[in-house]
């Protein structure tokens, strides 16, 4: 698996991964706007101002997606996604870990967060597998009442 800055092109691509509403909310937040059009899509997950990679096989088939980006002290995770062929594979454990290493080089932090819907349970556990608690929320917004905010920190 090979982390790499994501294109466009790579984004395209994620864009079909996401079949139905319900996907697009467990993935992207309430604020991901659904049909999903390549203008909304690039608006939507802030596309200019996140760091976007892709996990790649050695062939260049992207395996996952993910952004990182500075909050509050840490390498805040948001959007991660692994290649629907590939679910349920272990992927996601080992694609995060590399974002982890990664993010934390570029933005010079040994901490993490993220945000989870809670009916999300097959990310919530391997958040929970690699070290991430929940904690309180850093702010209040009412559309995210299903969601929670989980920290990690390597040492």
């Amino acid at each position: 698996m090979k982390i790499i800055n994501a294109d466009r092109e790579h984004a395209r691509e994620i864009m079909d991964w996401f079949p139905d509403k319900e996907s697009v909310f467990l993935w992207g937040s309430p604020y991901t706007r659904y049909p999903l059009t390549e203008d909304t899509f690039f608006e939507d997950i802030y596309w200019s101002r996140i760091n976007s990679v892709v996990a790649l096989k050695d062939d260049g088939e992207v395996l996952g997606f993910g952004q990182y980006y500075l909050k509050l002290g840490r390498c805040h995770l948001a959007r991660l996604v692994i290649n629907p062929k590939y679910r349920g594979q272990g992927l996601g454990p080992k694609f995060i870990s590399e974002l982890m290493r990664h993010g934390a080089e570029q933005l010079d932090t040994s901490e993490f967060s993220l945000y989870v819907m809670t009916v999300n349970k097959p990310a919530l556990a391997v958040y929970k597998k690699l070290g991430f608690d929940l904690a309180p929320y850093p702010h209040d917004d009412p559309k995210l009442e299903n969601c929670v905010f989980m920290i990690a920190g390597h040492g």
